[in-house]
């Protein structure tokens, strides 16, 4: 039996088990009786609750979102880390949560499936971090949970949630190596040390376009000597012609933390906050550049280093990325990733929700 019921300009279908709700003919909502079963990997099961994050200001376009989930918290972030919602719901998640998270899903306001990926996902001690691709004129951020049966998603897929991911556990072709290896059987990329005062750039260098408002985090540490003031290593965005002093942020001296930029040749340093470097020690560092305010942002770690606006970074453009290390410094790198550097949502306050 079908039933239809009218509610302002929307109308409720309830075909047995099946509950649709439409606006002008098109289809807004469709929920099933005990659970949903139409995510990938159901396997025979169904999904009984999702968090339901309600978006205030509809995105224009795409950007990446991060949501983590301890005992107590469900809360999102941008990819600058600035809390953007936040509500003690977690409970409900751990409650019902498989303990390998194969069952997390993400999906949109029409029950899109989204690509995401779990950075993170520890049962025992209730904390995980899940990435989300959230597309533009999204009007909800959802993540369900609670199928004991689902497979792990095909949609939980690093490469297409990020511009740019890379672990070196194989060797992608988007690298071009001077003096560098990738190392797959550690799962890094190492950069070989030089001659002291060497002008010769050892390191990597990522074919494929990457232009302005971009974030670079990638985890690093490194051996050897250095010497001031060339950098320890430097990450640089370069030109189609690939001249490297488009916009080189590099790391000197690790005890006193300096950063520079170097724009169209010429080198300036600003202002830091002291942060003490070891050798041997993986830390993980992130770039942020907005080319729309020409703002640049380093952090070591959760410290953050510089936070340059200069009119000059706004006139910059740049198709690529390189990291590159100078002197006797032995760089190894364990992964990196690019994000978009866009916010363009608001949320409301997180909540469950049943199916």
């Amino acid at each position: 039996m079908v039933e239809v019921t009218k509610i302002g300009n929307k109308t409720l279908v309830m075909d047995g088990k099946i509950l649709s709700l439409f606006r002008k003919g098109s289809l807004l909502r469709q929920m099933y009786y005990g659970g949903y079963e139409d995510f990938d990997g159901a396997n025979g099961g169904v999904w009984k609750k999702y968090i339901n994050i309600p978006i205030k200001t509809v995105p224009l376009e795409y950007a990446q979102y991060l949501i983590e989930i301890d005992d107590t918290n469900v809360s999102v972030y941008n990819v600058e880390r600035t809390l953007k919602a936040q509500s003690s719901i977690a409970s409900e998640f751990w409650s019902l949560v498989r303990s390998d998270g194969f069952d997390i899903r993400a999906f949109d306001h029409l029950f899109n499936q989204l690509w995401f990926w779990v950075e993170m996902f520890d049962y025992t001690n209730k904390k995980a971090k899940i990435w989300v691709r959230l597309p533009e004129n999204s009007e909800e951020l959802n993540i369900a949970f609670g199928n004991e049966k689902a497979y792990e998603s095909s949609y939980n897929n690093r490469d297409n949630t990020f511009e740019f991911f890379d672990d070196f556990d194989t060797k992608k072709p988007e690298w071009s190596l001077n003096y560098a290896t990738i190392d797959t059987t550690n799962s890094r990329l190492d950069i070989h040390p030089g001659a002291v005062g060497s002008d010769i750039e050892r390191g990597a260098w990522l074919n494929k376009v990457l232009t302005r408002n971009r974030v670079i985090e990638f985890k690093a540490s490194f051996q050897g000597k250095y010497t001031n003031p060339r950098p320890v290593w430097s990450v640089n965005w370069i030109d189609s012609s690939n001249y490297y002093a488009i916009g080189e942020f590099g790391l000197y001296r690790p005890s006193s933390s300096h950063v520079r930029v170097v724009i169209g040749g010429s080198s300036r340093t600003f202002g830091f906050t002291s942060k003490s470097l070891s050798e041997n020690t993986y830390y993980i560092f992130k770039i942020a550049w907005s080319k729309s305010n020409g703002n640049v942002k380093y952090w070591v770690d959760s410290d953050l280093l510089a936070d340059v606006t200069d009119g000059s970074l706004k006139q910059l453009d740049a198709s690529g990325l390189a990291l590159t290390a100078k002197d006797l410094n032995h760089v190894y790198v364990d992964w990196i990733r690019v994000l978009k550097f866009a916010d363009p949502a608001t949320f409301d306050t997180p909540r469950i929700l049943e199916f």
